[in-house]
């Protein structure tokens, strides 16, 4: 008997070192449950930072390459500038039409500065030197190209006055009790040169506004510059048909009343589609405009353009003749019909602008599921 008990007093212990033992394990089982719980979160948490940075980088490279596309572009129309400012510059000191009076004075030195400007532009855009980073992006080069803008804006209607004689003069045809006076080409190298020095200057000053001010805009953002070209049409519409209607209407058998009238109808186009292009040009910008409004526009302008277009180059219209009347009622035939065109197919839904859509629903439905 003293064995026995002696044997039960032993089990004791072992019973208790077991139970002890399996306390001890369920709870190294839960606390290290409870760490992995803990480090769940941490491990998400680093996963979406790494995706986020992946993000940022692929951001900042996109932006980088952008920017670096814009940059070769500017590079490219300063040097077309450049190009053009010297050969109008040529062909002016060349004519002999150039008296050496203040008109040609005034378009020697708009000429010269121009070439200047854009020469040190271009070499700016060259190379990674000082003068790249003072004047590349910076508000020197917007200052450059609005002065460039400003310099053509004051030459371009000396140059184009037919009265002057440098770029257009006038002819008649000496038929009937009228001359029917009409402005065409006499100096083809500074007409073509002048415009491309104007349309260049004003590019540059499009480029870095858009640049400065970044991407954003409404429906209309892909065909904008479409609607600033057709207000160039019409800028230069109103006013050769207001030149037209003093110059030559404006004397006793300048022309016939057929051709007046005609004028007339010409210069309303051209107000009309200057408004309506300067309007719908902003609220595209500002990202404000209306499909339906914007499609209805661009029908009314091509509707218009097409009268014009036929009125003033045909029979007894009072651009029957080449020259910056018959350009630009063309232009802004021509220029109308692709901004209906993109706009009814935008408005419908056709091609790019359906595909943009559905990829823009897939990303979000994407953004959506990473969330989640």
């Amino acid at each position: 008997r003293p064995k026995q008990s002696s044997h039960k007093k032993n089990l004791r212990p072992l019973r208790q070192y077991q139970i002890t033992h399996t306390s001890n394990t369920r709870a190294n089982k839960s606390t290290t449950l409870n760490q992995s719980i803990q480090l769940m979160p941490s491990a998400t948490a680093t996963a979406n930072e790494n995706f986020t940075m992946e993000d940022n980088n692929s951001g900042n490279s996109a932006l980088a390459a952008e920017s670096s596309s814009l940059d070769k572009r500017r590079l490219e129309t300063w040097a077309l500038l450049c190009l053009f400012s010297t050969l109008a510059l040529t062909a002016h000191e060349t004519d002999d039409q150039n008296m050496k009076r203040s008109e040609n004075i005034w378009i020697t030195t708009c000429a010269s500065i121009s070439l200047a400007l854009s020469a040190l532009s271009s070499l700016a855009h060259v190379g990674n030197s000082a003068l790249s980073s003072l004047f590349v992006g910076t508000i020197l080069e917007g200052i450059t190209a609005l002065i460039l803008v400003g310099l053509w804006a004051g030459a371009l209607p000396i140059i184009m006055d037919p009265s002057n004689g440098l770029a257009q003069m006038y002819v008649g045809k000496s038929e009937g009790d009228s001359a029917d006076y009409q402005a065409t080409i006499s100096n083809a190298n500074l007409y073509f040169t002048s415009w491309g020095s104007g349309v260049c200057a004003l590019i540059v000053l499009a480029m870095y506004i858009k640049e400065r001010l970044g991407g954003g805009g409404g429906m209309g953002m892909g065909y904008t510059s479409k609607w600033y070209l057709l207000m160039l049409a019409s800028v230069i519409v109103v006013i050769e048909s207001m030149r037209f209607k003093n110059q030559v209407c404006g004397i006793e058998g300048g022309t016939a009343d057929v051709t007046c009238g005609r004028n007339t109808y010409g210069l309303a186009t051209g107000i009309v589609g200057l408004v309506v292009s300067f309007l719908i040009s902003l609220f595209s910008s500002l990202g404000r405009d209306s499909a339906l409004i914007t499609t209805v526009a661009g029908f009314v302008m091509a509707v218009l353009y097409t009268l014009c277009a036929g009125l003033l180059t045909f029979d007894n219209g009072p651009a029957t003749y080449v020259g910056n009347h018959y350009f630009s009622a063309w232009a802004g035939f021509f220029i109308s019909f692709a901004v209906f065109g993109s706009v009814l197919k935008e408005f419908l839904g056709v091609g790019g602008g359906a595909t943009a859509s559905a990829a823009a629903e897939s990303g979000e439905d994407d953004v959506e599921m990473d969330r989640i």
